[in-house]
């Protein structure tokens, strides 16, 4: 009695309404599968149904489902004729929620609040000007009326004070009406957001479910409803717990959005890396035309920096993690998967509300050992930082994703981690020291062989090291080295000249072990060679 009651009183503010001859059941969400840009959604409950044709409705259904992607099956018992989605209008105003009104409220109070704000300013900015022409054309008139023998200095200095006073209160006024007009901005453009985000498709439109059932007899028979949502992502975030005694807890977390008009409450969900909205098609094959071309007496060599993705960790198997820098522009990439679709489910059932706000729902944790060490690159950023190498000892691969960086003062800021394998090494940056400080200086000298005709550049790079503290550091410094793939350019590190015995590897990067004593300084020095042959067009190289 009670259901039917609440139901003539929600029929009484859609249009169209819903039709009331169709019994209304609970068939609440109990699965949901997260994909890149999208959910698929899975109803089921155990109804009672009357021998013959019963026609069921399910109600608080999300408005935005596609109608192509509705199935709806039933156990033993009972067969589905028919399934299908109906939608109305909310038309009444009072189906706002109070915290909507409210919000509305104080948006249209801080509007008129600056219009009125606005015209006051530029009132007081038009005084403002009118006073200072009044101060310009009258410091031009006095040379006129020294001139005709009209002086009076205090009648001037009067004059002119009280012109100045007035022009300074003005733009004192003119100021802070301009600070409280950047305040009332900042705290409408909240406001505004905030509105936004509670903009819920359920406070305009509604949708329900119509299900035909033919049943052999009384009973009961389970009944199962499946559909896709847009409007539904998720993104896999993580934080890094880097604690003193060198051991790492990492988290895995889902965040979820999803503002398609149903709340999913108590729900069992899974975050797939399945991308179901790509095509399967194959691409369209064009004609490849081949032309000959008269090859160039001179060679021209291109100058390039390329970015090296590690794929291991020294001390590792192959793979791994790396952080490049995050983007100034919100970007929301794809998830990484390695190339394998990974299904990850939630360890315990969350609730997520339609109100496209961001959710953390917890995936996986482990700890593990972690190898830290101090490591510097002068060429990109001339500070030290604190790096962490440690494998990754969970089930799960890591998916590439934002990572919240923590030690035992607290949050120390933000990175990123590609995408990493069980038993994978990986590593991460913790942040800079404070205690050292470092300086780089390059200087080059050129010359041309006089045998070979060869030019040759002599790159000298000097790194100061100095450190604050009170106890001694080891670091890692690296440099780098350009990599030649012709035998036009030869590269050569000049091993007497530097100072220590550094490691080079295959893409040029040059690795130092270098420590520093409390309270002092060291320098590192590197010589390298670029020999070009003669004819040989090219661009400076970068040291």
């Amino acid at each position: 009695m009670t259901t039917t009651m609440a139901t003539t009183q929600r029929s009484e503010r859609l249009f169209p309404p819903v039709d009331p001859e169709r019994r209304a059941v609970d068939c609440p969400v109990v699965k949901v599968t997260l994909l890149e840009d999208r959910a698929q959604v899975q109803r089921s409950a155990r109804i009672t149904v009357k021998k013959g044709h019963n026609t069921l409705r399910i109600m608080e259904v999300a408005p935005v489902l596609q109608d192509v992607s509705l199935r709806a099956e039933s156990g033993a018992g009972g067969t589905v004729l028919d399934v299908r989605v109906r939608r109305a209008l909310r038309i009444l105003e009072v189906d706002k929620p109070e915290e909507a009104r409210r919000l509305e409220a104080e948006i249209e109070r801080l509007t008129r609040e600056l219009r009125d704000l606005d015209e006051e300013r530029d009132r007081l900015d038009q005084r403002h000007r009118i006073t200072l022409e009044i101060v310009s054309k009258g410091a031009g008139e006095v040379p006129d009326d020294a001139g005709w023998g009209l002086v009076n200095p205090q009648v001037w200095h009067d004059t002119f004070e009280s012109l100045f006073k007035k022009a300074r209160t003005l733009r004192e006024q003119v100021m802070h009406l301009g600070a409280r007009h950047e305040d009332l901005t900042r705290e409408l453009d909240r406001l505004i957001r905030e509105r936004k985000a509670m903009d819920r498709v359920d406070h305009h439109h509604v949708a329900w479910l119509e299900v035909d059932v033919q049943a052999a007899s009384d009973g009961e028979v389970d009944l199962s409803v499946g559909y896709v949502v847009p409007n539904a992502l998720w993104r896999p975030w993580h934080s890094a717990r880097l604690s003193g005694t060198g051991s790492l807890r990492f988290q895995s977390f889902a965040a979820v959005w999803q503002n398609t008009g149903e709340d999913w409450r108590d729900v069992e969900l899974v975050f797939s890396t399945a991308r179901s909205s790509l095509g399967t098609n194959p691409p369209t094959l064009t004609d490849d035309l081949l032309t000959a071309q008269r090859k160039s007496p001179e060679v021209v060599i291109q100058a390039r920096e390329v970015a090296i993705q590690k794929a291991s960790v020294p001390g590792g198997p192959a793979g791994g993690g790396g952080a490049p820098a995050m983007p100034a522009t919100v970007d929301l990439p794809g998830v990484d998967d390695g190339g394998d679709v990974q299904n990850l489910k939630a360890p315990q059932r969350a609730t997520v509300p339609s109100d496209g706000r961001p959710n953390l729902v917890p995936l996986s944790t482990f700890e593990t050992p972690a190898q830290v060490s101090l490591v510097c690159m002068p060429e990109l950023e001339p500070v030290v930082f604190l790096r962490s190498i440690q494998e990754n000892a969970g089930r799960h691969p890591i998916l590439a994703g934002p990572v919240e960086l923590v030690r035992d003062s607290g949050a120390v800021g933000w990175t990123r981690v590609l995408f990493v394998a069980p038993k994978e090494r990986f590593q991460l940056g913790f942040g800079p020291d404070d205690d050292l400080r470092v300086t780089r200086q390059v200087d080059k000298e050129s010359e041309v062989d006089d045998v070979g005709k060869w030019n040759i550049t002599v790159t000298q790079v000097q790194d100061f090291i100095s450190n604050l503290g009170g106890t001694d550091k080891e670091l890692e410094l690296v440099e780098r080295i350009p990599v030649s793939e012709i035998e036009h350019v030869k590269i050569t590190l000049l091993a007497d000249k530097t100072d220590g015995q550094p490691t080079v590897d295959d893409n040029g990067l040059v690795t130092f072990k270098v420590k520093v004593g409390a309270h002092k300084h060291e320098r590192v020095r590197m010589f390298w060679r670029a020999a070009v042959a003669p004819g040989v067009n090219v661009p400076r190289l970068r040291g």
